[in-house]
């Protein structure tokens, strides 16, 4: 655990490490490995109309999303997630340069990510990140709901919940959400495409 001194180093995971839509692509991935839920993706849809007509907010529409994991036992869904996560390669080169440049200098590294933190953590634990705030995945019955989901606002909420002092030296997201966490950087950095572009400035994600 990263100690009072620690300066930190903070990365967005969805399209800045990672290259894609974690809940999507290991979504797809279960119903690879359990094609007979398939039947889910009506739910799934079904949960999409009403989240873009907003008739619920994106935290309901997530924990309907996951769905495919109902049944499950948290521990299935943790196999299947370091299944998932154990021969992937789809990660941003240029972060990973980041990543490797924060930890040689003694960062305290942080994903802090709107994802599920049971669907991502494999994820972090084979980058070498032991620190993680994300939404949580919580068992609900014989299934499944998420937390409040970790974005925009919430992220430094949680944040200064865990590390209430550290200063920030550097913060790299690719989402407009996570402006607050980048400025409140020495150095905030925009991702786009999976490329470090520039140095936060005003217009950057225009």
């Amino acid at each position: 655990m990263c100690d009072h001194s620690d300066k930190l180093a903070l990365f967005d995971f969805d399209g800045t490490l990672y290259k894609h839509d974690s809940i999507l692509s290991f979504c797809l991935y279960y119903y690879r490995k359990k094609p007979l839920r398939i039947w889910r993706v009506i739910m799934q849809v079904y949960a999409l109309v009403l989240w873009k007509s907003k008739r619920i907010n994106t935290s309901t529409f997530k924990s309907k999303f996951i769905c495919f994991i109902a049944r499950d036992s948290a521990q299935e869904v943790q196999r299947m997630a370091a299944q998932f996560w154990e021969n992937k390669e789809a990660f941003n080169e240029e972060l990973m340069l980041a990543l490797k440049r924060c930890q040689a200098d003694s960062l305290c590294v942080v994903v802090v990510s709107a994802s599920p933190d049971l669907f991502i953590l494999p994820a972090c634990e084979k980058l070498g990140i032991k620190h993680l705030i994300s939404t949580t995945l919580r068992i609900h019955g014989d299934g499944y709901t998420l937390g409040t989901n970790c974005r925009g606002s919430e992220k430094t909420t949680r944040l200064r919940e865990v590390f209430p002092t550290q200063g920030i030296v550097r913060a790299y997201s690719d989402n407009n959400d996570d402006l607050p966490l980048l400025h409140a950087a020495e150095n905030g950095f925009i991702v786009k495409n999976g490329s470090i572009r520039s140095v936060l400035n005003a217009g950057d994600f225009h």
